[in-house]
C-alpha cells in the first residue's frame, strides 16, 4: 500500500499565529518553530501510514511559502520527499495510478469558512469564491478532484474544526483529526499537541485500514470552474483569455476536461476544454 501525503501549515498542531506560516525572514525563530510543528506532525501521520501497513509513504511539503524546504531534519527517513513532476500544466510528483490513498495534514477551510483560522483558498486577500461544478470549494476540494483522476481517493485529513467539518460535509468516508479551534480568521484555541499528534498516527491508521478505493472523487467531464475574487482588476486579467466567461465583474468561469488540470489558470498557452 502506497500513501500520498501533502501537508500545509495553518492548520498545523501547535500553530497559532500567521508569522509561525510565513514570516518572510527564513532564520526567524517563529518560523522555525512553525517547521518544527510542520515536521513533528508529519511524523506522526507517517508511522500511522506504516502501522496501518503501508509498504510506501510519499510527502509533499505542499505550503508554497516553503519553497520544499519546510520539512526539518528531524522528519522521519521512511519517508520519501515528493515535490512537483512538471509545471504547464502543474503536476505532482508520486502521485499517480500506483498510490492506493492520499491524506492532507494540516489543512485550512475554504475561503469564506466562519471560524476557520486563516481560511482561504490560493491567496487569502485575493479569492472570495472557488467553485467546482456549483459547489464551494477549497483546496481540500481541488486535490481530492486532482487524485480522483488517478482513482486515489482522499483518506484523511488534520486542520482546525472548520476543516474537519468541511471535511465531513464533501468527503464524508475521510477520517479526521480536529488540531485547533479557530474562534476568528487569525484567532484559535489551540488543542495539547502531544494528545493530537497520537490522534494523528491512530486516526491515520484507522482511516487507511477502512478506505476503500471506489471513494475517489471522479465527477464526469467536463468540469467547471468559478473563482470570485475581491476586486474586479483580478478578472479582469484573465477575463480575455478564449474560453473564460465573465457573469460578473468580479467573477470569471471556465471548463476543464481533465481534472488534473484544476491547478492550471487560463493564459495564453492555455488549453482550453
Amino acid at each position: 500500500m502506497i500513501v500520498w501525503i501533502c501537508t500545509d501549515m495553518e492548520g498545523l498542531a501547535g500553530v497559532d499565529h500567521w508569522d509561525q506560516c510565513y514570516d518572510p525572514d527564513d532564520g526567524s525563530p517563529v518560523y522555525r518553530y512553525g517547521l518544527d510543528q510542520l515536521t513533528a506532525d508529519a511524523n506522526a501521520a507517517i508511522a500511522g501510514a506504516f502501522d496501518a501497513g503501508a509498504s510506501e509513504v510519499r510527502i509533499l511539503d505542499g505550503h508554497g511559502r516553503n519553497g520544499n524546504r519546510g520539512f526539518t531534519a528531524a522528519l522521519d527517513p521512511r519517508a520519501r520527499k515528493t515535490w512537483i513532476a512538471r509545471r504547464d500544466p502543474l503536476r505532482w510528483e508520486g502521485l499517480d495510478e500506483e498510490v492506493h490513498a492520499f491524506a492532507l495534514l494540516g489543512q485550512h477551510a475554504m475561503a469564506g469558512t466562519v471560524h476557520g483560522f486563516l481560511d482561504h483558498t490560493q491567496s487569502p486577500k485575493d479569492i472570495c469564491r472557488y467553485l467546482i461544478n456549483g459547489q464551494e470549494a477549497g483546496e481540500m476540494s481541488q486535490m481530492a478532484l486532482y487524485a480522483g483522476a488517478y482513482g486515489v481517493p482522499l483518506a484523511y485529513v488534520s486542520g482546525d474544526e472548520a476543516l474537519c467539518a468541511e471535511a465531513a460535509r464533501l468527503f464524508p468516508g475521510a477520517g479526521s483529526t480536529p488540531t485547533k479551534r479557530g474562534t476568528g480568521w487569525a484567532t484559535c484555541d489551540l488543542y495539547p499537541t502531544d494528545r493530537v499528534r497520537a490522534s494523528i498516527r491512530r486516526d491515520m491508521a484507522a482511516a487507511l485500514g477502512s478506505v476503500e478505493r471506489d471513494a475517489a472523487w471522479r465527477p464526469s467531464s467536463p468540469i467547471e470552474v468559478s473563482v470570485e475574487f475581491a476586486w474586479s482588476g483580478r478578472a479582469d486579467a484573465l477575463a480575455d483569455h478564449r474560453g473564460v466567461r465573465r457573469p460578473h465583474a468580479r467573477v470569471v468561469e471556465w471548463t476543464i476536461e481533465d481534472p488534473r488540470d484544476i491547478y492550471e489558470w487560463p493564459h495564453a498557452g492555455w488549453r482550453q476544454a
